[in-house]
């Protein structure tokens, strides 16, 4: 349970905790990144929110595993501001994004059953003023999204129909620092699960996220897993021979993890691993 207490229309609220995005050398993604700092107001100069422009709740669209996360990491990283995520799912309800009545941690013996109030990741960096990432978002049942409705115009505020408390910035600089974005499971999308008319309008503009180029893959296997330069002059020429170079991040990594310890256990070529182990990641060649 997090320490952050806060007093809101006289009921005890504890806050949530913001994540710590993982430290990396982020690598590519420029114009992606440039759009997304623009729709967020943030100043080139300062790398600072600036108030001279009205910040837009951007969303995310691209396949899984090409770094939709870490984009949004990225960006928390350049500001140093606080970060809070939800992660989407089919069993969320309204309350889920707003206020949740959860055990008391440090409940006496005497009152075991002691329940306290607690705000939502959403919930608290309306309230703080802070950075804010829905993952997954067309996930959630259409219902759930109810109370986005007036977190993301110009109320800027989000009710709790449990308990009747309706949640908004503290003061007039928290309410000009909350921003939110959002990313969409494409899958989900193709198969009909898209968003209410009314939040897809509060979410623009969308910043489409494509598969990376070999130059960025390659700099990110070479920062992220070492690989000696000899092993990526033959990934380069395996990678360059495949009929589709649609990889995804997450698959490269995995696969690369694999090859490399594969290579080491059968004294095989980088080459002739690479070449085996494609079909367990990536699926046989069209």
């Amino acid at each position: 349970m997090s320490n952050n207490i806060a007093t809101i229309g006289g009921h005890t609220i504890h806050l949530a905790d913001p994540v710590t995005p993982p430290k990396c050398n982020f690598v590519g993604r420029k114009e992606e990144l440039a759009l997304c700092r623009v729709a967020w107001g943030v100043d080139e100069e300062s790398n600072r929110l600036t108030e001279e422009s009205i910040p837009l709740h951007f969303r995310l669209h691209g396949p899984p595993g090409v770094g939709k996360n870490e984009v949004v990491y990225e960006i928390a990283r350049q500001l140093g501001m606080p970060l809070h995520i939800i992660q989407g799912h089919e069993e969320l309800t309204p309350e889920d994004l707003v206020l949740l009545l959860v055990p008391d941690s440090e409940a006496s013996s005497r009152d075991p059953m002691g329940l306290v109030l607690r705000a939502s990741p959403l919930a608290t960096a309306i309230y703080e003023g802070g950075l804010f990432f829905f993952d997954e978002m067309n996930r959630v049942p259409e219902r759930a999204l109810s109370p986005l409705s007036s977190a993301l115009d110009g109320r800027q505020s989000i009710y709790s129909a449990m308990t009747g408390i309706s949640i908004e910035p503290k003061n007039d600089e928290a309410r000009s620092r909350f921003r939110f974005c959002c990313a969409l499971n494409p899958g989900l999308s193709a198969s009909g699960h898209v968003l209410p008319e009314y939040i897809e309008q509060r979410t623009l503009p969308v910043v489409q996220l494509d598969y990376l180029g070999f130059d960025d893959l390659r700099e990110i296997l070479k920062q992220t897993l070492e690989c000696p330069r000899a092993f990526l002059k033959a990934f380069q020429g395996w990678y360059h021979k495949r009929a589709k170079q649609d990889m995804s991040i997450r698959q490269l990594l995995a696969m690369i993890i694999f090859v490399m310890d594969y290579q080491r256990r059968t004294d095989s070529s980088a080459l002739d691993a690479l070449t085996r182990a494609e079909p367990l990641f990536v699926g046989p060649e069209e």
